[in-house]
């Protein structure tokens, strides 16, 4: 893999393709460090490896809780 590719600069792309000036990111391993490093807001689920968590806004439910889902459900819900 080139060095150059990663979740980081993949989420810059993308802010550039879609103008977007935010960034909430959720992750579960080590890979996604990177990408925690340049989000506005990132969310560890529970079962994520401890380094991840020490760089999250916050933890939430696992992915065997569907903590995701259930975290954007909580905040697009009206």
């Amino acid at each position: 893999m080139p060095k150059e590719a990663s979740k980081a600069n993949a989420i810059r792309q993308l802010m550039d393709m879609f103008s977007c000036d935010r960034v909430i990111a959720f992750g579960d391993g080590k890979n996604d460090i990177d990408m925690f490093e340049i989000a506005d807001e990132c969310y560890a689920v529970s079962n994520a490896h401890e380094a991840l968590k020490e760089k999250a806004t916050g933890i939430i439910g696992s992915n065997n809780e569907d903590g995701v889902a259930k975290w954007l459900e909580e905040r697009t819900s009206s």
